[in-house]
């Protein structure tokens, strides 16, 4: 009996003892700290780093034939250049975003082959005009050129109901799979953009940009073509109108917003046979940035052919941009730019009205 009441006794003990240990996992204070990725291109948040993913600089044909485009809202960053025939064209950049149906695709120029050198981009285009061709070696571009890869990389587009040559179409898909059979993701990407503002209030971009509004603003690229954007202060974005009608994806007729606008003013003119442009990117000048529903006066500077545009504010330093699409318009300095609301006239001894302004 004694025997049994000694055992019970030590094992009372040992269940007690048992019960005051803290296993080491609860009540536990340290937390894991949260690591946040940013696409390098728009400043959106990602699930993982994908810093040295490949960059695609793909042409976008902007005929009346050619649109509505297909991509334009999975795009990161949009450049609209003038052409020939007083159209313009788009370069579109994607590097996150992995887009299923992509064009109508067009033809290379030397100015859209040294914008896709900034970003070490590989290069998608279907042809090309003779000094857009040598500009590609020049400048190093790597490149998918839809002349030699249709029916592989590239596809005439049944669906859309568009003639030649502007049913020319691809996929992030398409080109990612050439280009790794051709040796261009051998080696990661380093690509440098721009600098974005990740905070709740946006101090930095309210501090930025000022107090002049801009709640439209009205670019005339030639004098039957103008592209404006229309600000919508419940997203704090934009929406891009081209020749008076919204512009729209194709792929599911949404409308295409922008979160950022640059304007570049950069010369441009005829310089070349087939009346191909030449514009003078190269150097330095003036533009404006719109966004968060307020307008600056910027800079811009470009050393070389492939090195990076870098724009500033008139204090000297690099821009800052909300989170999101980007659109970079280039424009000749002549070229009629109108801003709503009117940026107000100070007051001088010989002025005491508000007067509409064209802005260069």
């Amino acid at each position: 009996m004694k025997k049994k009441i000694i055992l019970v006794s030590l094992l009372s003990i040992l269940l007690c003892g048992c019960s005051g240990q803290k296993n080491p996992s609860e009540n536990s204070t340290t937390e894991v700290e949260k690591i946040s990725y940013y696409a390098p291109l728009s400043g959106e948040e990602t699930t993982e780093d994908i810093k040295e993913e490949p960059v695609f600089a793909v042409m976008l044909d902007n005929h009346p034939d050619a649109r509505p485009q297909s991509g334009l809202n999975d795009a990161e960053v949009i450049y609209e250049f003038k052409a020939e025939g007083e159209y313009t064209r788009y370069l579109t950049l994607f590097m996150k975003n992995k887009v299923d149906v992509l064009g109508p695709v067009r033809s290379a120029r030397p100015y859209f082959v040294n914008t896709a050198a900034e970003y070490n981009a590989i290069y998608a285009h279907w042809g090309g005009s003779e000094a857009g061709y040598a500009q590609i070696p020049k400048v190093g571009v790597k490149n998918l050129d839809g002349i030699a890869l249709e029916g592989i990389t590239y596809y005439r587009n049944k669906d859309v109901n568009k003639k030649r040559p502007h049913d020319g179409y691809t996929s992030y898909e398409l080109m990612h799979e050439k280009a790794s059979q051709l040796g261009y993701l051998d080696e990661p990407t380093t690509v440098k953009s721009f600098e974005f503002d990740h905070s709740k209030d946006l101090e930095k971009i309210n501090a930025q940009m000022g107090a002049v509004e801009a709640t439209k603003i009205s670019l005339d690229f030639f004098k039957h073509y103008n592209t404006t954007f229309e600000y919508n202060p419940e997203t704090n974005s934009y929406l891009a109108i081209r020749d008076s009608e919204p512009l729209i994806d194709e792929r599911d007729s949404s409308n295409v917003m922008a979160d950022n606008i640059i304007v570049q003013f950069a010369k441009s003119y005829v310089s070349g046979p087939n009346a191909t442009l030449t514009i003078e990117n190269i150097g330095n000048g003036e533009g404006k940035l719109i966004t968060n529903g307020k307008i600056i006066d910027i800079t811009w500077e470009k050393d070389s052919e492939s090195s990076r545009t870098i724009f500033k504010t008139l204090s000297g330093e690099e821009i800052t941009l909300l989170p999101g699409r980007t659109f970079i318009e280039v424009l000749d300095p002549t070229d009629n730019i109108v801003v709503e609301p009117i940026p107000a006239v100070e007051e001088t001894a010989d002025t005491t009205e508000n007067t509409e302004v064209k802005t260069k």
